[in-house]
C-alpha cells in the first residue's frame, strides 16, 4: 500500500512539473508574438532556457549557481608598465584602449592618378602615443633591410630612384592596399619579436591597429610596415642578386632594374614571394620599361641616363606659375587660375625646394625660390 501511495505522488508531481514548464512556454511565446519579436525575443529566449534547465527549481530551494569571473580584456600590470613607458596616465591609457575606434578621425583624399584613399589620423592624444612608440621603441630596430628606402630617417625618392639609374630596363610593381594587408596579429607578432611580452605586445598592437590592421595616417604604420616588409625585402633582394638585378622598395612601391632582364621568369617568382608573405601584387600597376620609355620611378625621372630630374610636365608647370606671379603677379594670377588659396605661394615655393632637392645644382631653381620668398615677405 505504501508502495503505490509514494508511486502515485512521484506522478502527480512530474504532471505538475510539466504542466508548469508548458505554461511557461507558452506564455513567452505568446509575449514574443504580441511584440513580434520586438525586444522580447531574447527575454523569451531566456525563458526558456532557464524552464529547461530547472533555474525556477533551483531559484525555489535556493541553490546558487556562480556567475564566470568577470576576465578583463587587457593585462593590468601590462597597462600600467605601458602607461609609465609611454607618459601617459593608467587611467587614461585603459580609456583609449576600450574605443580605439573613437580616437581617430577618418576621410578620404584623392589620388593623383584617379580614385580615393582612406586616410585614418589619430586624434591629438593618441596621436602623441603613437609618436612615443615611434621615437622610443620602433626607431631603434634594425631589422630594416637596406633595400627598403621610404619612411626612413635621412632617406627620400632620390635613394629610391638613383641606384636604377642608367639601367637599361626598369620594372615597376605594387603592392595592393599595403598598410590594410598588414593584420593585427603579425603586429603582436613583431613586438613579441622585440622581446616585449605578450600581455604588454598585445597593448602596443591595439594602440597602433585600426579595425585589426595598419591605419594609414598612424605615425606607427611606415616603421612597422617596414619591419614587417623585412623578410618579403630579403627574398627580392636575393632573387635580384640572382639574375644581376638592382632592387628597392618605396612603400608599396617596389623597383627592380638591369641591363639584362628575363622578365618572364622573375616576374612570376617576384608575385609568388609577395604572396609568401602575405600581400597581393596590384596587377595593373605592373610596369615593364625598356630602352628607350619614359622612366619615373617615385616621381623622379631616370630617363636621361645620366642624372635625376623631376618630369618635364611637373617642371613645365611650376615655370609657368613662377613667370606670370613674377610678371603679373600674385593677386591677378590667383585670379587667372581660379584659386583662393591662401597658402599658394607657399605651395609653390615647396615644389621649388622639392625639385632643388632633386637638382641641386639647378640655378633658375635657386633663383626662382630667392625671388618667390622675397615676394612672400611683402604679404
Amino acid at each position: 500500500m505504501d508502495g503505490i501511495l509514494i508511486t502515485i505522488l512521484i506522478i502527480t508531481g512530474f504532471l505538475i512539473y510539466k504542466m508548469i514548464s508548458s505554461s511557461r512556454k507558452q506564455e513567452g511565446y505568446k509575449r514574443w508574438k504580441a511584440t513580434a519579436g520586438g525586444g522580447k525575443e531574447e527575454d523569451f529566449s531566456k525563458s526558456k532556457s532557464e524552464s529547461g534547465h530547472g533555474a525556477w527549481l533551483r531559484r525555489a530551494l535556493g541553490v546558487t549557481v556562480p556567475r564566470a569571473p568577470y576576465v578583463p580584456k587587457f593585462d593590468e600590470e601590462a597597462v600600467v608598465w605601458c602607461a609609465r613607458l609611454l607618459g601617459v596616465e593608467a587611467n587614461k591609457l585603459k580609456e583609449i584602449l576600450e574605443n580605439i575606434p573613437a580616437h581617430y578621425h577618418e576621410f578620404w583624399v584623392r589620388k593623383r592618378k584617379g580614385g580615393y584613399r582612406m586616410i585614418s589620423a589619430p586624434r591629438k592624444e593618441l596621436q602623441s602615443i603613437q609618436t612615443t612608440i615611434n621615437s622610443r621603441i620602433l626607431s631603434s630596430v634594425t631589422t630594416i633591410h637596406p633595400a627598403s628606402v621610404g619612411f626612413r630617417c635621412r632617406h627620400s625618392v632620390v635613394d629610391n630612384a638613383s641606384p636604377h639609374l642608367g639601367k637599361r630596363y626598369v620594372l615597376k610593381m605594387d603592392i595592393h592596399d599595403f598598410f590594410f594587408s598588414i593584420r593585427s596579429p603579425r603586429v603582436k607578432n613583431t613586438f613579441e619579436m622585440m622581446g616585449y611580452p605578450a600581455n604588454v605586445a598585445k597593448v602596443f598592437r591595439t594602440l597602433c591597429c585600426l579595425r585589426n590592421c595598419l591605419p594609414q595616417g598612424a605615425p606607427t604604420s611606415p616603421s612597422l610596415s617596414n619591419i614587417v616588409g623585412y623578410e618579403m625585402d630579403k627574398k627580392l633582394s636575393a632573387l635580384a642578386a640572382e639574375y644581376g638585378l638592382t632592387y628597392t622598395r618605396y612603400a608599396d612601391d617596389l623597383t627592380f632594374s638591369g641591363d639584362v632582364f628575363p622578365k618572364d621568369q622573375i616576374i612570376p617568382r617576384i608575385k609568388q614571394i609577395i604572396r609568401d608573405e602575405k600581400f597581393e601584387p596590384n596587377h595593373k600597376k605592373t610596369r615593364f620599361l625598356h630602352g628607350y620609355d619614359r622612366k619615373i620611378i617615385t616621381g623622379v625621372s631616370i630617363s636621361s641616363g645620366v642624372k635625376l630630374t623631376i618630369p618635364k610636365t611637373r617642371k613645365r608647370e611650376i615655370r609657368k606659375n613662377v613667370y606670370f606671379i613674377l610678371t603679373k603677379g600674385l593677386a591677378e594670377h590667383q585670379r587667372r587660375i581660379g584659386s583662393n588659396d591662401p597658402a599658394y605661394l607657399k605651395r609653390l615655393i615647396g615644389e621649388l625646394c622639392y625639385w632643388r632637392s632633386i637638382e641641386p645644382d639647378n640655378a633658375y631653381v635657386s633663383d626662382s625660390i630667392i625671388a618667390l620668398k622675397r615676394l612672400e615677405q611683402r604679404y
